[in-house]
């Protein structure tokens, strides 16, 4: 039987990775801006619609820089699964530490095996892998936010769901609450350490917290040409963080990331309305968990996206 070999990846394997994405992302389509799914070739894809189609792995060109943010010291670790020194698997961790129900913990973001791989164990060379990271320093736990078709594997391994989460949308509205909002302007991961993220957290807050730095993706020019917005929002009582990105298919939608010192409450919820009222957005989009739902006491409606969170305890 062969040797399964897992390793941290390294910038010269992007290509290789790349070859994982584009086999397991299915039949390949572009969006139209009315939300419209078009039959397209791969060669006839731009960047940007690979990325939409599978993630920025889906190009060698994107890849590269993906990875490369990755290694350059951040908490995101990737990793690869070989077998007879052939990459056959991906998976990309990120450690966090949050509040509970998350604490310190190791959050699978990505795990992606060759269809023509998938019954020789690489998903689990890899799983074992990362628990042995995350025991290594001492996480509490090691989850996975997004466990979609791979379900099964997880379970497998002893991961039980722990939480399902939504995405929502509510109305812009201008209220009655002081508050001040400031361009935010340093964006070291530390000042979020602890910290809860209730609004469009899809991975971990770690992980999120790298879609803040402006500039990252200026090669790209569909993700350049959105608006956007980093704000430091200040209330008696309450400190957060926000990001702003203008929806694709509306501009007047915004989507809305969040990292709060404390438990969201109701004024931060009429502070967030009220800014995205001042500067002409008239729908608020955000990722949220069920047990963050009940401290948001406003009316929104689930467009129909959902993730199921799995968790296994060290």
């Amino acid at each position: 039987m062969s040797q399964i070999t897992v390793r941290q990846a390294v910038l010269a394997d992007a290509a290789s990775i790349t070859e994982v994405y584009k086999a397991t992302t299915g039949a390949w389509a572009r969006q139209g801006i009315d939300g419209s799914v078009i039959p397209a070739d791969y060669d006839d894809l731009t960047l940007f619609e690979r990325w939409q189609a599978g993630g920025p792995q889906t190009s060698i060109e994107m890849c590269a820089v993906h990875l490369a943010n990755l290694l350059r010291g951040a908490d995101g670790i990737p990793l690869v699964a070989e077998i007879e020194g052939q990459i056959g698997a991906e998976a990309e961790i990120f450690i966090g530490n949050e509040p509970e129900p998350f604490g310190h913990h190791v959050n699978v973001s990505r795990l992606r095996v060759r269809p023509e791989a998938s019954d020789i164990g690489l998903g689990s060379a890899l799983l074992a892998y990362i628990q042995q990271i995350a025991e290594a320093i001492r996480c509490k736990r090691v989850t996975v936010a997004d466990a979609g078709d791979d379900a099964a594997l997880y379970e497998h391994h002893r991961f039980q769901r722990a939480h399902t989460g939504q995405r929502i949308t509510f109305p812009a509205q201008e209220g009655r609450v002081f508050y001040r909002a400031t361009e935010l302007t340093a964006f070291d991961p530390a000042q979020i350490a602890g910290w809860h993220m209730p609004l469009g957290r899809y991975q971990n807050a770690r992980e999120e917290w790298d879609r803040l730095p402006p500039g990252f993706w200026n090669s790209v020019p569909e993700v350049v040409e959105l608006d956007s917005a980093r704000v430091h929002i200040t209330l008696t009582g309450q400190e957060a963080y926000a990001f702003f990105q203008q929806d694709r298919a509306d501009p007047e939608r915004v989507q809305v990331f969040m990292w709060t010192k404390r438990p969201i409450n109701n004024l931060l919820m009429v502070a967030l309305r009220d800014w995205a009222a001042r500067h002409n957005y008239h729908t608020l989009v955000t990722f949220v968990w069920d047990y963050v739902l009940p401290l948001l006491e406003i009316d929104y409606t689930p467009d129909g996206y959902t993730q199921h969170l799995y968790a296994r305890s060290l």
